[in-house]
């Protein structure tokens, strides 16, 4: 009996230590695990998009996701974490509104044990930030900027201007995504002599004040000959331009010895420009899967498996000659 009471004794104590062990091995799967998703204005196209994508693969490998919205308001965003945090979510799937304000709330949230997945545009790198964060799941922002150089380069010497003035009409210039843009953008077009930005003009992204501010450059130009090359960071950016320049009379496109545009992120103004011959080209950029790839990285992660610390997705310049492979995707 002492024997068999043993017996049972130890095998209890066995189950006890197995236990965590088959609790974890269980547990690691991306079912029923709750996802708080904090991003900016959904209303936006890019960042609804995003939202959709993530939202739609999220749910359908068993996720469940709450979005969390905010007018690029950084202290509402904090709140919002904060408030997540509280309410003990799985993890976390973030859009920086705020490089510097974000830190606070995610160093928060790293002590809370909630892993963070950056979208959109990554933290300023240092080994304090990359601490907060597993992945960065999007574009690069830097090749963004260097395709778009690139190719207003490429469109005005097939257009025989070695010599141009070049504007950057910008979304928000205070930190972030655009800042990357801009300067991979400035540091492409030294490698074209005779090509120079004279101006960036910082428009928080708002097509209206694209429209406001480009009214404005061309006529301070005009005296010094006029603009030939404008990169708006976002094809909506770039076809304010294009009105404040057809409302100035000025010619735009490549083929009319006008002024030359290039646009970003492929939305659907961008398209309808190139297919009009408006613009010369825009970048590939596509949000559906940003969101798509977040949620299998979230997946991998909730599975055990490796996590990348980058996740780039790829991208090309978006031409006349790639509208027939690209249109449809872009046009969102």
């Amino acid at each position: 009996m002492r024997k068999a009471g043993l017996v049972w004794c130890l095998l209890a104590i066995l189950a006890a230590l197995g236990a965590p062990q088959l609790a974890a091995a269980q547990d690691r799967t991306a079912k029923g695990k709750r996802v708080a998703m904090f991003m900016g204005p959904t209303q936006d196209k890019y960042l609804g998009a995003l939202s959709k994508g993530f939202e739609t693969a999220a749910t359908a490998m068993g996720m469940s996701v709450t979005v969390f919205s905010s007018p690029f308001d950084p202290a509402l965003q904090g709140q919002q974490i904060d408030d997540a945090i509280a309410q003990k979510f799985d993890l976390f799937v973030v859009q920086t509104i705020s490089q510097k304000a974000i830190v606070p709330p995610l160093t928060r949230a790293k002590a809370a044990g909630i892993p963070v997945f950056l979208v959109v545009v990554p933290l300023e790198a240092s080994t304090a930030n990359d601490a907060l964060y597993a992945s960065y799941i999007g574009y690069d922002d830097a090749k963004l900027g260097q395709l778009a150089a690139s190719s207003l380069a490429e469109a005005l010497k097939s257009a025989g201007r070695t010599q141009a003035r070049i504007a950057v009409i910008a979304g928000s210039m205070a930190e972030g995504k655009a800042v990357i843009r801009e300067r991979a953008f400035r540091e492409e077009m030294t490698r074209h002599p005779g090509l120079q930005v004279v101006v960036t003009e910082d428009v928080k992204w708002n097509p209206v004040q694209a429209e406001r501010s480009t009214g404005q450059l061309l006529a301070r130009f005009a005296g010094q000959g006029g603009l030939d090359g404008l990169y708006g960071m976002n094809d909506s950016l770039a076809n304010g331009a294009i009105q404040a320049a057809e409302a100035a009379g000025v010619k735009i496109g490549p083929d009319k010895g006008g002024l030359i545009v290039v646009g970003g992120n492929c939305q659907a103004p961008g398209i309808k420009n190139i297919q009009s011959g408006k613009m010369a080209a825009t970048v590939f950029v596509l949000p559906i899967e940003e969101g798509r790839r977040a949620a299998e990285t979230a997946k991998t992660y909730f599975e055990g498996g490796k996590v990348e610390r980058r996740v780039f997705l790829p991208t090309e310049p978006v031409t006349r000659a790639n509208l027939g492979t690209t249109a449809q995707a872009c046009s969102y």
